[in-house]
C-alpha cells in the first residue's frame, strides 16, 4: 500500500534579541585623565539627530573644559571692571565644540525615541595641542599685526583696521589666558592690550573736514542730490574706502542706514525724506566695521567681544533743513485793462499755505517762481446773445507757469479755459468770469499738478 503523508512545515520565530541600555546612559561616566561628552537627539524633530547627538556630545565635552582666568588676562581685567560679559564662558565652549580634535567615540545606543553618543578626549593630549595651537595663533596673530603697520605706512586705513581686528578675532579662545607678543615682530605690541588701544587709537584718529557751507534741504522732495562730506585721519590722510554707518538725529529726516567713503575721502549720505522743520539737524557716522570684515568669519565673530574693550566712537556732520520760498507774480486783467483785484493771487497763496512753503516777495530769495496771466475777451458767442436776449458774454483764460529760479528752467506750464462771464455790458461781463465758481474750479486743479512738481507727499 502506498500511503501518502502531508509533511507538517513549522515556522522558527527568531527571539527578539533585547538592546540592553547602556551605563552611561543614565550614569555619567568618571574619568580622571579624560574628559566626557555625552549628547543625545529626540528622532522624531526632524532633521539629522546623529549630527544634532554629536553636536550636543561635543558641547558638552568642552563643557567640561574648565576655563581657568589667568590674572594676566584680558578677561581678569574686565571682569574685575564689572564689565564682563556672562555670555563668554558659552561662546569659548562653543567656539571649543567647534575647534576639538582628538575626541573618540566610545559608544553609542539608539531606541525608537532617541539616539545616544559617548565621546572622549584624552587631557593629556589636548592640554599638549591646545599649548601647540596657541602658539600657532599668537604667530598668525602677530604676522597681522605685523602687516596692520605695513598697511598704515602705506595710508591703507582700511586694510590696516581690517587686519588688527582679525588678529583679535584669532586670540578670542585665548583671552583668559596670558597672551605675550614678540615686540620685535609686531612693531611694539606687546599685549592684547596694546593691541585693543592701537584699535582704539587708529578709530579715534577719524574727523569730519570742516565745511564753510552747510547742505541745504528742503521737505517733501520727490529726490535729493546725495550729500557730501569729507572724513580724514591724521595727517589730513583722506579716509579712503571705509564703511559706516549712518543715522539721523531727527525722526522728521530718513537716511540710508550705510556709506562708504571714497578713494578721496568723500562720504554721501542718501536722503530719502525730509519733513519740516527749519533748522539745523544732525547726522551720526560711526565705522561699520562688520562690514569693514566681510566674509572674514573668525574677524566678525571677535567684534562682539572686542566692543567690550573699545568705543567705536560716532562723529556728527550738520546740514540745514529751510523751507521752500515760493514767490507769486500775478496779472489780472478784464479786456487788456488790470482789474486791480488780485483774486487769482491770493487763491494761488492760499493753495500754497503750509509749513512747507514760505512766500517772498524777493525774486533772488525765491526757490520756484509762480506767474499767472489773466486777462478776458468778448466771446465768440456774445454778438447772438445780444442780438436775442441784450446780455454780453465774456471769456476768461488764465495761464500758468511754475519756473525753477536757480537753473530757469519752466517745470510746468497750462492754460485754463471755458471759464465765462455774462451782464449786460462786455466789461461787467468780464469781471463776473472772475466771480464765477468755474474759475475756482479749474484753477484749483492746475494748481493741483503744479504743486506736484514742487511738493511729493
Amino acid at each position: 500500500m502506498l500511503v501518502s503523508c502531508k509533511s507538517k512545515q513549522t515556522t522558527v520565530v527568531p527571539a527578539e534579541v533585547e538592546i540592553k541600555v547602556p551605563i552611561w546612559v543614565s550614569s555619567r561616566p568618571n574619568n580622571g585623565f579624560k574628559y566626557i561628552g555625552v549628547g543625545f537627539a529626540e528622532k522624531g524633530k526632524g532633521g539629522n539627530y546623529q549630527i544634532e547627538a554629536k553636536k550636543n556630545a561635543l558641547y558638552d565635552l568642552a563643557s567640561e573644559i574648565k576655563v581657568d582666568i589667568s590674572s594676566n588676562s584680558v578677561l581678569y581685567t574686565v571682569q574685575n571692571n564689572n564689565n564682563f560679559n556672562e555670555n563668554f564662558n558659552s561662546l569659548i565652549k562653543l567656539s571649543n565644540s567647534d575647534n576639538i580634535e582628538g575626541y573618540t567615540l566610545v559608544d553609542s545606543y539608539e531606541n525608537e525615541k532617541q539616539y545616544w553618543v559617548y565621546y572622549q578626549l584624552d587631557k593629556a593630549e589636548y592640554a599638549n595641542a591646545k599649548a601647540q595651537k596657541k602658539i600657532q595663533t599668537i604667530a598668525k596673530a602677530s604676522n597681522l599685526i605685523n602687516a596692520s603697520f605695513y598697511d598704515e605706512k602705506n595710508k591703507d586705513f582700511s586694510s590696516s583696521l581690517k587686519k588688527r581686528i582679525q588678529a583679535f578675532g584669532v586670540l578670542t579662545p585665548y583671552l583668559s589666558e596670558e597672551i605675550n607678543f614678540d615686540p620685535q615682530q609686531t612693531n611694539g605690541v606687546k599685549t592684547v592690550f596694546d593691541l585693543t588701544n592701537l584699535i582704539q587709537q587708529q578709530l579715534s584718529s577719524i574727523a569730519v573736514m570742516q565745511q564753510t557751507l552747510l547742505p541745504m534741504l528742503k521737505p517733501y522732495q520727490a529726490s535729493y542730490a546725495p550729500i557730501t562730506y569729507r572724513l580724514e585721519i591724521k595727517n589730513k590722510v583722506p579716509l579712503q574706502n571705509f564703511p559706516l554707518l549712518v543715522s539721523s538725529d531727527d525722526d522728521k529726516i530718513n537716511v540710508n542706514e550705510r556709506t562708504v567713503s571714497s578713494s578721496n575721502g568723500e562720504v554721501q549720505l542718501k536722503v530719502n525724506t525730509v519733513e519740516p522743520v527749519n533748522q539745523q539737524v544732525a547726522f551720526s557716522l560711526s565705522p561699520d566695521i562688520i562690514t569693514l570684515m566681510g566674509t572674514d568669519s573668525i574677524g566678525r565673530a571677535g567684534v562682539g567681544l572686542l566692543k567690550q574693550f573699545i568705543q567705536t566712537g560716532t562723529l556728527k556732520v550738520y546740514a540745514n533743513v529751510s523751507n521752500i520760498t515760493l514767490l507769486v507774480n500775478s496779472i489780472e486783467k478784464n479786456l487788456g485793462k488790470p482789474t486791480g483785484l488780485n483774486s487769482i493771487d491770493m487763491f494761488i497763496k492760499q493753495k500754497f499755505a503750509g509749513q512747507e512753503i514760505r512766500m517772498v516777495e524777493n525774486q533772488a530769495e525765491a526757490d520756484y517762481i509762480i506767474e499767472s496771466s489773466a486777462d478776458t475777451q468778448e466771446d465768440i458767442s456774445s454778438t447772438v446773445l445780444e442780438t436775442n436776449y441784450n446780455i454780453k458774454l465774456a471769456s476768461l483764460i488764465i495761464t500758468v507757469s511754475l519756473k525753477n529760479r536757480l537753473t530757469n528752467e519752466v517745470l510746468y506750464k497750462t492754460q485754463v479755459t471755458d471759464i465765462y462771464g455774462y451782464a449786460n455790458t462786455l466789461e461787467k461781463a468780464g469781471l463776473n468770469a472772475y466771480a464765477s465758481p468755474k474759475m475756482t474750479t479749474k484753477l484749483a486743479e492746475a494748481i493741483f499738478f503744479l504743486k506736484r512738481k514742487i511738493l511729493v507727499y
